[in-house]
């Protein structure tokens, strides 16, 4: 196979793994048992603790007309 059969296989192989990976994430993230806090690792070392919504945000879908 010529060269840029390859890196076009990688890209497609690196697109796929992502995707993959980021259903893996949102779907363990979604049914964790530690409702209060979202622990992110940092890449120097340690974890960034975000507090976690609880579920839908409030607010409205639709914006009301104005009168």
């Amino acid at each position: 196979m010529p060269w840029d059969a390859w890196a076009l296989l990688s890209i497609i192989a690196l697109c796929i793994t992502v995707i993959l990976w980021s259903c893996w994430g949102f779907y363990t993230d979604s049914h964790s048992k530690s409702p209060t806090s979202l622990r992110l690792p940092l890449a120097g070392g340690g974890h960034l603790d975000v507090p976690r919504s609880t579920g839908h945000p409030t607010g409205r879908h639709r914006s009301r007309p104005r009168k």
